[in-house]
């Protein structure tokens, strides 16, 4: 720790203003050297890597292929989605939080999308997370299947 003396301490709230940012550069430094230890949220069971396993639709229109309800504990999330189609299908898949749009990506590519959650969510209350696809041309399958839910601040 270092100690600063009276007369090395900021004059105004402009040189406070940089010694604050320089301080949070320096924290921001350290947090990216330091592995993230509060992953206990992000505990989800081994899961299938066949496709044809995946949660999935042949729907047309946007269909929930997979939910799941949450505690709002922290104010941003992260999700990964692993996503395909089948049977040389196209389509899309997206995320909703408590009935809205969070996230959306095309089918045969990995959604990673870190956001904060929709507004009106408060700490402690519950919320619902959804997966919906959609397919546009094909004969075969959307697929997705969750790989990663986690909190963040």
């Amino acid at each position: 720790m270092t100690t600063i003396r009276q007369n090395q301490l900021p004059r105004d709230a402009s040189a406070m203003g940089r010694r604050l940012a320089e301080l949070e550069d320096a924290v921001a430094q350290l947090r990216a050297q330091t592995p993230d230890m509060a992953a206990a949220d992000a505990l989800l069971p081994p899961l299938a890597t066949d496709t044809t396993q995946w949660p999935q639709t042949t729907s047309t229109t946007y269909s929930t292929i997979s939910t799941s309800y949450n505690v709002c504990w922290k104010r941003r999330l992260r999700i990964m989605l692993a996503t395909a189609g089948t049977g040389g299908s196209t389509g899309t898949v997206r995320v909703m939080i408590n009935g809205a749009q969070w996230a959306s990506i095309d089918a045969g590519t990995t959604l990673d999308v870190t956001a904060a959650l929709p507004t009106g969510i408060t700490i402690g209350a519950q919320y619902q997370i959804t997966v919906q696809a959609i397919r546009a041309t094909g004969t075969g399958s959307i697929c997705a299947q969750v790989q990663l839910i986690r909190a963040l601040d």
